[in-house]
């Protein structure tokens, strides 16, 4: 009687295990857009190009990241980019740069660059929300010559956006900032 009593606390025991393994959280999946130009285009006289997006391991992966503390983050996996994180970042940018400068100036990434193309070279710091909600991107950003690819300008930058709350609002703040970025290189060159 003993060892029918013990199989069935086992097998229900089991069945309420297994059964919380079937129920995992669903992942959501997001990806940053593109924001419209505040002002109108700049004019300028040579083709640029974003040739890569630069970010630290910790920023580097699908999961979506947030500070948490000075010294601490957390990784989420179930909120995560739908795309590998730089190249969306240099997409975006990209396409936020297109708009703002005067047509046919940017060449998309990965698309041959035209003769006397400059490149545009942007390491990353910090880009997500901070332990009290805000986004931030910090980072630099270079402007190469194409014989030399020496830098021909070089430029800090540090741009906020928030609330971000959630995931959601999250992508959308990390976008504006894009934005915000691709203003400021548009109007330095």
């Amino acid at each position: 009687m003993k060892m029918k009593v013990r199989n069935r606390l086992t097998s229900a025991a089991l069945a309420l295990i297994l059964s919380g393994c079937g129920s995992s959280p669903k992942t959501h999946f997001y990806t940053l857009s593109t924001t419209p130009a505040a002002s109108g285009q700049h004019s300028i006289s040579s083709p640029v190009q974003v040739t890569a997006v630069h970010l630290p391991p910790s920023l580097d992966r699908r999961q979506m990241v947030r500070m948490t503390g000075a010294n601490s983050v957390e990784v989420s996996e179930v909120d995560r980019w739908s795309g590998a994180f730089d190249e969306m970042i240099r997409n975006v940018l990209s396409q936020d740069l297109a708009v703002r400068l005067s047509a046919g100036r940017l060449i998309f990434p990965d698309a041959p660059p035209l003769p006397g193309t400059r490149m545009i070279v942007v390491t990353v710091a910090q880009f997500g929300p901070t332990a009290d909600g805000e986004v931030q991107l910090q980072g630099s950003w270079a402007l190469l010559g194409e014989a030399s690819g020496r830098p021909m300008q070089e430029h800090n930058f540090l741009f906020r956006a928030g609330p971000a709350p959630d995931a959601a609002a999250t992508a959308a703040a990390m976008s504006r900032t894009l934005g915000e970025l691709a203003s400021a290189i548009a109007h330095r060159l």
